[in-house]
């Protein structure tokens, strides 16, 4: 059995701007809604791929998003993954309810290396500026998602407050507009890692697109990111182990998902 985890936004799903940038060659099909609002989409192709794919392996959605975010896909609620992680590995969902054990884990890693939220915050007041600060979300009661004016904020004034952050156990990243303030501990592969000794696989895939995936990718037997992610571009180091595509867009996702599958159904022969 394969493992497959892989990140959602960018590598299998994409917003209606991601597939303008790279327009996809068959039909689309919408797989997120908000509000009679299509908000993601994926190729019909590719979503006949990725139920092939679900029917003949583990297949793990590994997300950055807020639960409420994740629940908001319906088709992945219609696909009904065994597992599916989430908030950046703060939820393990196991038949779509969040498992607890993982929970009660994580708090106390948490509270064994980093300061607390309270005072998290109050060491950014000593940083932060409304000339850069748009507006702020606390995701599941885990991490902060800052919206900034990237045209404002200094290089010199985020690199201060990564380094400032990271001697008190927080992981400080900025990903497009988006300032990111996280437990160290708080990771996809710590989720991923514990998710393991829940199930049963001889292999393990990995894909995503961002920084955030890096370990993600690291840890797996097999792992793909896309051209048009910002991994290879941010990570410390190559890995030998991850095939850095030449494709973007949904390009990406349907070789990825024929890769996947082809070697799901050469498993099950042999």
């Amino acid at each position: 059995m394969i493992l497959f985890t892989s990140d959602l936004d960018r590598t299998l799903i994409y917003s209606k701007r991601m597939m303008e940038m790279f327009p996809p060659i068959s039909e689309t099909v919408e797989v997120e809604q908000k509000a009679n609002e299509t908000m993601s989409m994926m190729t019909k192709k590719t979503a006949i791929l990725l139920q092939q794919v679900h029917q003949q392996t583990l297949f793990v959605p590994v997300t950055t998003r807020a639960l409420h975010l994740y629940k908001r896909i319906h088709f992945m609620n219609d696909l009904d993954p065994a597992f599916a992680i989430t908030s950046n590995g703060g939820t393990i969902l196991e038949k779509g309810q969040p498992y607890d054990k993982w929970t009660k884990t994580l708090c106390r890693r948490i509270e064994d290396s980093s300061i607390p939220r309270e005072d998290m915050l109050h060491l950014f007041q000593t940083f932060k500026s409304d000339a850069w600060l748009q507006r702020s979300f606390y995701v599941d009661d885990l991490f902060y998602v800052h919206h900034v004016d990237v045209n404002v904020l200094q290089q010199a004034d985020l690199h201060a407050i990564v380094q400032e952050f990271d001697t008190h156990g927080w992981y400080v990243l900025l990903q497009g507009k988006k300032l990111y303030f996280m437990p160290k501990v708080l990771t996809k592969e710590a989720a991923i890692e514990y998710m393991m000794e829940l199930c049963t696989y001889d292999v393990h895939i990995a894909a995503g697109d961002s920084i955030m995936d890096y370990g993600m990718l690291k840890m797996a037997d097999l792992a793909f990111t896309p051209n048009h992610g910002d991994l290879k571009n941010k990570q410390p180091k190559v890995l030998s182990n991850t095939t850095y595509s030449p494709y973007d867009g949904e390009a990406f996702t349907q070789h990825l998902l024929q890769t996947v599958l082809q070697m799901a159904t050469q498993q099950t022969v042999v």
